[in-house]
């Protein structure tokens, strides 16, 4: 149990580590070259954002769009998992995640200050709170998935004799999407409401 800890407090160590990482090369990209990435582009500037607010959100059509930006790095995941190079997979994921959020996050806050921080945490809640612990779960998957492939190699280790079975835990990878599928319900119907609110402010 100790053990099984400790690899958990790791992994979810190196998890954190990596997304951070990402997020601080965004945040870098963007404050160094600020005048011709920010000053000189129209990428996130007061007329997209503000057209945000007044739009009339399709919700079934964002729904749709919300499942394919979701679930396909989430099948990619588990695809490239299944071939053998997860770890690698979930690695390159995560600091291209991170990246993203610190870009993003970067240039809305230096166009419209704590407006920009607010509209970024309005852009991402509540359904971070679904989709965050189901990606999280599904690194732990790939890397369990990773783990049992390689005790499999070890002839005469009886726990390797089943790892292909127990390693898909099917029931598991249902959990996870059903979080993700979750996640994208709440954002199609309930996160516009939530941000049309924010921009009310503004």
């Amino acid at each position: 149990m100790e053990r099984g800890g400790l690899a958990e407090t790791k992994l979810n160590g190196r998890i954190l580590a990596l997304f951070i990482a990402g997020f601080l090369a965004g945040l870098a990209l963007i404050y160094v070259g600020q005048e011709s990435l920010v000053g000189n582009a129209d990428f996130l500037d007061s007329f997209s954002v503000g057209r945000m607010g007044v739009l009339d959100i399709d919700k079934p059509m964002l729904f749709f769009y919300s499942m394919k930006e979701r679930f396909s790095p989430a099948i990619l995941l588990i695809a490239l998992t299944l071939a053998g190079v997860g770890s690698i997979a979930v690695s390159v994921y995560l600091i291209w995640a991170g990246f993203c959020a610190g870009t993003i996050l970067s240039v809305l806050s230096i166009r419209y200050g704590i407006r920009g921080i607010l509209i970024f945490t309005g852009g991402i809640f509540p359904q971070i709170l679904l989709l965050a612990p189901a990606y999280l779960l599904l690194f732990r998957w790939c890397q369990g998935f990773q783990e049992r492939m390689r005790t499999a190699r070890y002839p005469g280790n009886a726990a390797g004799k089943h790892a292909g079975l127990s390693a898909v835990r099917a029931g598991t990878l249902i959990f996870i999407l059903g979080m993700l599928l979750t996640g994208c319900l709440v954002e199609s119907y309930v996160n516009p409401i939530f941000l049309q609110k924010i921009f009310h402010f503004f």
